[in-house]
């Protein structure tokens, strides 16, 4: 992010299709009319429509992509996700918040990514990461939790996960062990946790199926969208599972955790 107001005149504009006056909205952030002229150029740019008239703003249409700061503007965390990266296409997200980590990048840093070509679900299977079709992304973590209570950190993202979702869907989520989501008998979402003895970190990776599912034989999958009431924007289904995660990770008890994750089995 090139200018740190960038950030609050975004969030100001939020949700979609609020009216704000500019006068305000200029005196609130402090910035002039120049500046905002320029981040409306900026963000025409990542695909966001604006409505401006000579009074006020507001945003008319957001874009189907994933935008940083269309998910860090409506987070409402101090530490997950303080730091967002989208990339086009990657291997895996988790090898590059695997990266990170080794780079002392601090907790909390969340990538996604558009597409990716490596994507790994559990027991080395691969995790099919198509283009726009979901979201694919990896958040640091540095807990000091101990190592055999470790899977208490995807219990926690699968139950975040299922939080977040429900609104869009109006039916309960069930989990399958070992951290798999599911909607009417097929899987749609899966997380990964990769450690190590000599990192000081963890990785987590989370995959879940919005736009479209693949079609695998013998395998049942499912896509949040066949079962949404409206189309679900995927920066804020992003932005709302940081949110959640947030919640169990610092905000909830071992034992809170697993009986919220068995409650789903």
């Amino acid at each position: 992010m090139s200018d740190p107001r960038e950030l609050p005149f975004i969030r100001r504009l939020l949700p979609s299709g609020r009216e704000i006056n500019l006068s305000a909205l200029q005196d609130e952030i402090g910035i002039g009319p120049e500046e905002i002229q320029i981040y409306v150029q900026r963000f025409e740019e990542c695909g966001l429509v604006f409505g401006l008239t000579g009074e006020t703003i507001r945003i008319l249409r957001e874009p189907e992509s994933l935008i940083p700061e269309l998910i860090m503007a409506r987070l409402q965390t101090n530490r997950i996700g303080r730091e967002i990266s989208v990339l086009k296409e990657t291997s895996s997200t988790n090898d590059r918040v695997r990266q990170a980590g080794m780079g002392k990048v601090r907790e909390g840093l969340a990538i996604f990514a558009e597409r990716q070509t490596d994507g790994r679900g559990t027991q080395g299977k691969k995790w099919i990461s198509s283009a726009g079709a979901g979201l694919w992304f990896s958040i640091l973590l540095r807990s000091s939790i101990n190592p055999d209570e470790r899977t208490l950190l995807l219990k926690m993202a699968a139950v975040a996960s299922a939080e977040a979702i429900e609104p869009w869907v109006d039916r309960r989520i069930q989990i399958k062990q070992p951290n798999d989501l599911y909607l009417e008998g097929g899987k749609f979402a899966g997380f990964l946790l990769e450690t190590s003895n000599s990192w000081d970190f963890q990785v987590l990776g989370i995959g879940v199926n919005v736009r479209s599912a693949p079609a695998i034989d013998g395998y049942p999958t499912a896509a949040i969208d066949q079962y949404a009431r409206n189309r679900i924007s995927r920066n804020v289904l992003a932005a709302s599972i940081l949110n959640h995660f947030e919640s169990w990770y610092f905000g909830r008890s071992p034992g809170e955790i697993s009986s919220a994750f068995d409650s789903r089995l």
